[in-house]
């Protein structure tokens, strides 16, 4: 049963979306095959720029594709290594197994399998040395201590789930869902002193890690405007000029939950490893007792196309605040002495307000003569920012395409990167 629940959770994270904005799932081969790089004015960027809908579709150009179908080569790999029939046993799922690695499986839920690797990156390697004494307990993580960071880290994003509706006119009026969540960590001096400067475990001290995570979810109807201010060298009959647009949105909160407070233990008396730690949890949890909540953002956008060049940018969510007026608010703590987490009702319907974070865009492509595409967009959304580059070259008979080697390097506070995969590229008949 296990295994097949398994299995399922593999092939939904490797289809659904691998990235907050302007990359949301597509069945087009040519899209995915790009990492998630729109390289077509395909109406996919209109839901974070309301300036493309002033601009036509160019989705069905001479020699583009009437149908594509992505393939997720990097998944077959990981079923053939990772094989379905073997996942109860699979060190990678059994926390039971020596060879169990929660670091390398968070991996594959946050990161989905669905490019393959043709270049590994190397592993890391370190020694970590233990100094277990009577009176003494030091940690030195060697090399890995420039991970540890100075700021706050965790994770978090604003996507658009669904976009629809009519318009004419330049005026558009549709329903809009968001899904957003964010989760942030910070590490007490204590306990960050503890892992940088080898010193010993101190008793009677607690050393825990601020948690702080929202997640609210719901729709918005939605009227936007876009429309074209200038035209191009290439005049009215062509798609060159400037565009302009902006959206109103009223959002309604399907739900909404906030959790924030310290987790960690705190020592003993001495000497330090003369009794077990206790567990430290104390903090206060938000949750919406009905739907609805409700506030006004807004969205602008610009887009400037020149021949084969074109470049846009959008600012998503200016402004959007979302009221909770039926909000219930717990306290809860540890207690020691049950050996369980009890739980008190701080407010049972009170006010409480959440904001949307500001998602910033900019995308841009270059379409060259000689069949060769360059394209690439940089997304904010409220923690860090996320650049994606693509390339695509045109055969008479067939497309290739793929992202750069590093098509997603995420920038985040502190000492952190992360480079995505290399793509296979991706084949598709015409």
């Amino acid at each position: 049963m296990r295994s097949g629940v398994v299995a399922v959770a593999l092939a939904v994270l490797a289809f659904a979306p691998i990235r907050a904005a302007h990359a949301q799932f597509s069945f087009d081969a040519r899209r995915y095959g790009m990492g998630g790089v729109s390289l077509s004015r395909d109406g996919n960027a209109r839901r974070y720029n309301p300036a493309y809908r002033a601009v036509k579709n160019k989705n069905h150009v001479p020699g583009a594709p009437k149908f594509s179908i992505p393939v997720p080569f990097g998944l077959i790999q990981f079923l053939k290594d990772h094989p379905i029939s073997q996942l109860g046993q699979d060190p990678m799922f059994d926390p039971k197994s020596p060879a169990f690695n929660p670091v390398a499986l968070m991996d594959v839920i946050l990161n989905p399998p669905v490019f393959l690797e043709v270049k590994k990156a190397p592993t890391p390697t370190n020694d970590v040395q233990f100094t277990i004494g009577r009176n003494q307990l030091v940690l030195d993580l060697g090399a890995s201590k420039v991970l540890i960071p100075e700021q706050d880290f965790g994770l978090g994003t604003t996507s658009r789930l669904l976009d629809f509706g009519v318009g004419a006119a330049g005026f558009h009026v549709g329903v809009m869902g968001f899904l957003q969540y964010d989760v942030r960590f910070t590490l007490d001096s204590t306990l960050r002193s503890f892992l940088v400067n080898d010193s010993t475990a101190r008793p009677n001290t607690a050393y825990f890690v601020n948690v702080d995570g929202t997640a609210q979810a719901g729709f918005a109807p939605t009227v936007s405007y876009a429309g074209r201010l200038t035209h191009g060298a290439g005049g009215q009959d062509t798609d060159d000029g400037f565009y302009v647009g902006g959206a109103v949105h009223y959002y309604f909160g399907a739900t909404y939950g906030r959790g924030i407070g310290p987790a960690g233990f705190t020592t003993g008396a001495p000497p330090v490893l003369g009794s077990t730690p206790s567990p430290l949890l104390n903090g206060d949890v938000f949750t919406s007792k009905k739907p609805f909540g409700r506030g006004v953002g807004g969205d602008v956008g610009v887009v400037w196309i020149s021949g084969p060049f074109e470049v846009g940018a959008g600012v998503n969510d200016i402004g959007a605040e979302l009221t909770w007026s039926h909000t219930k608010i717990q306290h809860f703590v540890y207690d020691n002495a049950g050996d369980s987490i009890a739980t008190i009702v701080v407010s049972n319907d009170t006010s409480t307000k959440t904001k949307l974070p500001i998602t910033y865009i900019a995308n841009a492509a270059l379409r060259m003569g000689t069949g060769t595409t360059v394209g690439g967009d940089i997304v904010n959304s409220g923690r860090g920012t996320v650049i994606h580059v693509g390339v695509e070259q045109r055969h008479p008979r067939g497309c290739v395409t793929g992202p750069a080697e590093e098509n997603a390097v995420r920038f985040r506070r502190g000492p952190q990167a992360r480079a995505a995969w290399f793509g296979r590229r991706f084949l598709h008949a015409q």
